[in-house]
C-alpha cells in the first residue's frame, strides 16, 4: 500500500531538499567549524551525526509525506525526532563552550531554570498534548509557518526533556540516580493522556485525517512550487480507516515510549555499575 501511495510522487516531493540541506549544514558545522576538545570521544560525532540523519529520515524524507496521510506514520515521525534523535543530540553536543558561558552567573540561573526537571516535564508534555488537541493540531499542519514553528519548538523541548536523564555536564548533574529513575517512570505515566485520548476517542479526531479537503491542503505544504498532488491519490488511500489510525498511533506510541524509557533506565543501571 505504502509503495503505491508514493508511487504518484516525484523523487523532490518525497525528499525535502531544505532539510536535506538544513541537517547536513549543521553535521558540518559541528563536525568542522566549532571547537572540539582534545578527548572528544568519537562516540558524541556519531551520536550527533545520527540524531540528525534521524530527524532527515523524519521530516524530510518520504515518511513526512506519508505523515500527512497515514496518522500512525505521524506518531513515527514523533517517535523518531523527539525520542530517539532528541537524547542523541543531547549525548553528542560538545559542551566545552556551554561550560565556558555557563562561568556566568546569570546565564548559570537560566540554565538551573531551563534543566530543572519539573520544568522540561511541563513544557514538553504541554507543548506534546497541546500540539494533539484536534483544533490546534489541524491549524498547525495546514500552516507552513506553524508546521515548523511547532516542530522546532517540540524538538528543543525534548533536548531539555532528555538533558536530565543524560546529565552532559557532570558539574551541573542536578539529579542523583534514584531521582533520574523516577523522573523517567514520570515520563512514562505522562504518555497516558494523549495514547488513552487517541485509543478511547470513537470518532476521528483530526480533519486533516477525516477531510479530504483538509488532508490535501496539509499535503499541499510538502509539495515543490509547481508540483500538483497525484489526482489518483485519494482512491488509493481508500478504504482510509481514521479512527483506527488513531489506535493504531497510540499503540505505537505507548509501546516504543515505555521501550525507549526503558532501555534509557537500563543505560542508567550500567553507567552507575561502571562507576
Amino acid at each position: 500500500m505504502i509503495s503505491q501511495i508514493l508511487d504518484g510522487f516525484s523523487f523532490h516531493s518525497q525528499w525535502n531538499g531544505g532539510i536535506i540541506f538544513f541537517t547536513l549544514i549543521l553535521i558540518v558545522l559541528y563536525m568542522f567549524l566549532l571547537p572540539t576538545p582534545k578527548d572528544h570521544p568519537k562516540y558524541k560525532s556519531m551520536a550527533f551525526t545520527g540524531s540528525m540523519l534521524l530527524i532527515l529520515l523524519a521530516v524530510g524524507s518520504p515518511l513526512n509525506l506519508l505523515g500527512r496521510m497515514l496518522f500512525r506514520a505521524h506518531i513515527i515521525q514523533i517517535v523518531i525526532v523527539l525520542l530517539i534523535a532528541a537524547p542523541l543530540i543531547v549525548i553528542g553536543l560538545k559542551t566545552n563552550l556551554l561550560e565556558k558561558v555557563l562561568q556566568k552567573n546569570g546565564v548559570k540561573r537560566v540554565y538551573r531554570v531551563l534543566t530543572y526537571p519539573v520544568f522540561t516535564i511541563v513544557l514538553f508534555h504541554g507543548l506534546l498534548i497541546g500540539y494533539h488537541v484536534p483544533e490546534m493540531f489541524d491549524w498547525i499542519r495546514t500552516g507552513y509557518f506553524t508546521n515548523y514553528f511547532f516542530l522546532i519548538g517540540l524538538i528543543v523541548a525534548a533536548v531539555l526533556l532528555w538533558w536530565p536523564i543524560i546529565g552532559p555536564i557532570k558539574e551541573h548533574d542536578q539529579m542523583t540516580f534514584k531521582k533520574k529513575l523516577i523522573y523517567i517512570v514520570v515520563n512514562i505515566v505522562l504518555f497516558l493522556p494523549v495514547t488513552l485520548f487517541l485509543w478511547l476517542a470513537a470518532d476521528a479526531l483530526y480533519s486533516v485525517y477525516s477531510d479530504t479537503s483538509q488532508m490535501l491542503a496539509a499535503l499541499a505544504l510538502c509539495m515543490p512550487l509547481g508540483e500538483e498532488i497525484p489526482p489518483d491519490l485519494l482512491e488509493t488511500l481508500l478504504p482510509y480507516p481514521p479512527v483506527g489510525e488513531q489506535k493504531n498511533g497510540a499503540i505505537i506510541l505507548f509501546i516504543t515510549q515505555a521501550l525507549i524509557f526503558g532501555l534509557s533506565a537500563i543505560w542508567l543501571f550500567m553507567k552507575k555499575g561502571r562507576k
